[in-house]
């Protein structure tokens, strides 16, 4: 009995430690009909991991929500909107990783993904040394990138010890 409680504790805390992209919201520029918001909507849901997305029309907003446990990366959404043959400007998210580097040059990893982005606060005086190595729930913001790219810095309004 305490193997099989010590498994389920192991396979539980594994899942806890997963880090990944919670949210994202893309502004879409180009995205003027009906057909193309449908376009962007489609190539979103095709994204393993995506449980829900919101196209605004009006603003150019593309809200995605993901499952728990997802390995979604940013390039595969910014590959959806330039597939289409749209342009995204900065990117909103909330995603959980792995705070590494030092005090003075804080990097996040987000596992399951390829995704490691240098972080700079987007309010000064921010100390976020205390969390080093630990998984943290990041609110922030991924800035334009060239076509195929993605940007190598997350500018973070708030960075928190993940539950």
């Amino acid at each position: 009995m305490k193997k099989i409680f010590a498994l389920g504790f192991l396979a539980l805390s594994s899942l806890a430690a997963r880090a990944e992209y919670e949210q994202v919201n893309l502004t879409v520029f180009g995205m003027d009909c009906a057909p193309c918001a449908h376009a962007i909507h489609v190539s979103m849901k095709g994204i393993q991991g995506v449980s829900t997305v919101d196209v605004d029309l009006n603003t150019g907003l593309v809200s995605i929500k993901l499952a728990p446990g997802n390995s979604a990366a940013m390039r595969q959404f910014n590959e959806a909107v330039e597939k289409n043959g749209f342009t995204h400007k900065d990117a909103n998210v909330i995603v959980r990783g792995q705070l590494s580097g030092s005090a003075q040059a804080p990097f996040l990893e987000v596992t399951g993904t390829r995704n490691r982005y240098a972080l700079t606060p987007l309010a000064a005086g921010t100390d976020i040394s205390g969390l080093l190595g630990k998984t943290v729930l990041i609110d922030g913001v991924l800035p334009q990138s060239g076509k195929g790219k993605v940007s190598e810095t997350l500018r973070y309004e708030t960075v928190v010890e993940a539950k």
